[in-house]
């Protein structure tokens, strides 16, 4: 084979790998449509994962180094038993695990427990992607599509549930020793651990049918988990106004987790509002910056400033209510006059009615222009 067509080979092959990745991570943040709107990074948790392999392989020697060296042959299936139960897959869970934990508990990534079955899915791809790079450079393209089927998946399976747990404890509040509160973290890194070298073990001693029915019930764990954490609402997602008192609750108990984020602070503004709790809204809306803020939810402060008394519209709107509604296009215009009428009932009709003669002086306007 000549070097030119080696390279093709080689750079084809990557590219199937990291496609195949590609597609893992648009199945793993479907399961979370707002994961945006937290300030999550895939690339940052696929990055991680890779630095995880390496940690891992620091675990396989420190494996080696305690045992001497004595598990693990090509030839003897009870050595190769104790090899993948007590070093293949420690290592590797407990190399993702401990990445993830950093992300999660030292950056504080987990904002709700859906969070925690989702970067640690990402961390586990980011592992299994740079995986397949290496199984790539050793053994060739054949490699690929059964590690694109049953590597990734089960290395993001085994790391749900470890996720799913660590989720849950961290977002809890912090009562008894460490110990006694992670328990379950720590019990589900052991259980996985051990399923995983268990898997390794029946794939290559005992055959593919028995492998692929423990993976098989590993996906249905990691189903019911995401079920699960599905079920509760998320802080994050557009809640109807008829639940706004249950939209303020589970907002505010986010905010607690994630205060900068701009998207829960002008949700909840506009479920105070609904409620009739103006003031509280401004309170909200006053924690997001003017810029950020952008037109329509400065209008928004300007008229519910004039309503409560602190001054002329726009006291704090650059200029006030006109210079606002000629700066946003027509449609946000139409949008914040639905929405007056929906949220102040006839209180609204004054500020609609204001709206709609600026619309028309406007509109005169353009007209002697042109």
């Amino acid at each position: 084979m000549s070097a030119g067509f080696y390279r093709i080979f080689w750079i084809i092959s990557l590219l199937i790998s990291i496609s195949g990745a590609w597609l893992w991570l648009k199945i793993v943040t479907r399961a979370d449509p707002r994961w945006r709107d937290k300030g999550h990074r895939w690339y940052l948790y696929v990055l991680a994962g890779v630095v995880s392999l390496y940690l891992s392989r620091i675990f396989y020697l420190f494996g080696f180094l305690i045992t001497g060296g004595g598990f693990y042959s090509a030839y003897a299936a009870a050595d190769d038993f104790w090899f993948y139960l007590l070093i293949n897959g420690p290592a590797e869970e407990w190399g993702k695990f401990l990445v993830f934990w950093i992300l999660a508990k030292g950056f504080g990534r987990v904002k709700e427990p859906r969070d925690g079955i989702i970067v640690a899915m990402m961390v586990a791809l980011g592992f299994s992607l740079w995986e397949n790079v290496n199984y790539l450079l050793i053994y060739g393209i054949d490699v690929i599509p059964t590690r694109l089927i049953w590597a990734s998946s089960g290395h993001m399976a085994y790391a749900a549930v470890w996720g799913y747990f660590a989720g849950q404890a961290i977002l809890e509040p912090p009562e008894g020793s460490v110990l006694m509160r992670y328990r379950y973290v720590l019990m589900a890194v052991f259980v996985v651990s051990i399923v995983h070298g268990l898997f390794n073990f029946l794939s290559g001693w005992v055959g593919t049918g028995a492998a692929l029915a423990l993976d098989l019930l590993m996906y249905g764990t990691t189903l019911l988990m995401l079920v699960q954490v599905c079920k509760v609402p998320s802080a994050y997602q557009a809640f109807p106004y008829e639940k706004s008192a249950a939209a303020v609750k589970a907002i505010r108990s986010a905010l607690i987790r994630d205060p900068e984020n701009i998207l829960l602070h002008k949700r909840l503004g506009f479920s105070e509002l609904f409620i009739g709790r103006e003031e509280a809204a401004l309170a909200s809306w006053d924690k997001i910056a003017f810029t950020d803020r952008g037109p329509y939810l400065n209008a928004w402060v300007g008229i519910l400033e004039a309503r409560r008394g602190r001054g002329r519209v726009g006291r704090r709107s650059e200029g006030g209510l006109e210079k606002l509604l000629a700066s946003m296009p027509s449609d946000s215009r139409t949008t914040l006059k639905r929405r007056l009428r929906f949220f102040l009932k006839d209180q609204g009709s004054e500020w609609i009615r204001r709206i709609e003669d600026w619309e028309r002086q406007a509109e005169t306007r353009r007209g002697y222009t042109c």
